[in-house]
């Protein structure tokens, strides 16, 4: 075969190929840009009491606490009935150790005061604690344990912790705690959260509007054709940042471990339903400042508004929650924010202390502060 034709049928050979291959190659990449765009986590439908710490047999801790810092010292606070359980077999009096840890700690407060050579192993811990303006070593100073009538499920830890040493962030406010086991890789260098501006008006406008019509639409299939449309009263106002439970919204921004901007909302605004009941729906929402990104945090609630105050679901439909006082907080890694909450039951009356990582709707820790029992 003269050497031209067999080129010319290679080349051809070569061009049928590619073209076989294209469908191929754009599938593949179709695929690599699906595995490497960002899409929002799962919604949650509520926090529930979260904890990773341990407690190991030399007596260390090790874990992640949500707390709040006041003029004189922080409190970290733990729901953890096992970590409860392990502190109060350690540091209960001999005389006391027959019985049921639970009846025993029930209704009663107990203060641990440490001793600096039982218990050097915690004393001598890192212990750091993020707060809106940055990480701060701490020292544990005291641990108190709060029991219940109710026995576990109302048992608390509270980890009195104050600064290390020197000068630092301000600790008062919300705060993350972080108590660290053998092994575990954290610095311990202070470093400085620069604060970020809050959104300009007109922004703030967009992000409420965008939430709270978000907010219309996740709500109308789960809700009965009787309270259907939902109605916003004329002349209410919301309060921006504040502390009222209804009518109010908290507008905030925070970090992604990126260095990128997005915008926490917990919106709280009264709703009137086609059958005339007076309500109050309930979102926790995070936005770009395009609106493109659109996550949604905790799904709606709608709760029933009686003489002014909330006191329960509407018609079952919906979890009896809200969420309030969110702020953002230095997390440990990467530079991130975690966003710090209360979540509230107008049913029980029972408040959750909340952490949570927003990139990923992952709650780091919670817990209990106020509850039934």
């Amino acid at each position: 075969m003269p050497i031209a034709r067999r080129t010319r049928n290679r080349a051809a050979l070569g061009l049928s190929v590619a073209l076989l291959l294209l469908p191929a190659c754009a599938a593949i990449g179709g695929l690599i840009d699906d595995l490497t765009t960002e899409r929002p986590p799962a919604a949650l439908d509520q926090a529930t009491i979260a904890s990773d710490a341990r407690l190991d047999s030399t007596g260390r801790i090790a874990g992640s606490f949500v707390g709040e810092g006041t003029r004189r010292e922080v409190h970290l606070l733990s729901s953890d009935s096992g970590l409860i359980a392990g502190l109060a077999r350690r540091y209960r009096p001999v005389r006391d150790r027959r019985g049921d840890i639970w009846a025993w700690l029930a209704d009663r407060r107990v203060t641990i005061t440490l001793d600096p050579k039982i218990d050097s192993t915690i004393l001598q811990q890192t212990l750091i604690v993020g707060s809106p303006d940055g990480h701060t070593p701490v020292r544990l100073e005291r641990i108190v344990l709060q029991g219940a009538s109710c026995g576990w499920r109302g048992a608390q830890a509270e980890f009195i912790v104050d600064q290390a040493r020197g000068t630092g962030p301000s600790l008062r406010g919300p705060v993350v705690g972080s108590f660290r086991g053998p092994g575990d890789d954290l610095f311990t260098d202070r470093r400085f959260r620069d604060a970020l501006p809050p959104p300009a008006p007109d922004l703030t406008d967009s992000l409420l509007s965008w939430t709270s019509r978000a907010m219309d639409s996740l709500l109308a299939p789960r809700l009965s054709a009787r309270d259907l449309p939902l109605a916003t009263p004329t002349g209410h106002r919301l309060e921006l940042n504040g502390l009222n439970d209804d009518d109010a919204a908290d507008v905030l921004p925070f970090r992604l471990d990126d260095g990128r901007i997005r915008y926490a909302v917990s919106l709280r605004e009264r709703r009137r339903t086609a059958s005339g009941a007076d309500a109050v729906a309930a979102i926790v929402m995070v936005w770009d400042a395009t609106g493109v990104w659109r996550q949604v945090v905790f799904r709606p609630t709608l709760l029933d508004r009686r003489r002014g105050r909330l006191v329960g679901t509407r018609s079952q439909r919906t979890l009896p929650l809200f969420w309030r006082r969110l702020e953002p907080v230095s997390g440990f890694a990467f530079g991130r924010d975690y966003l710090w909450m209360e979540q509230v039951n107008v049913e029980d009356d029972s408040v959750l202390w909340v952490i949570l990582e927003p990139r990923g709707n992952t709650v780091v820790a919670a817990a209990l502060v106020e509850g039934p029992c």
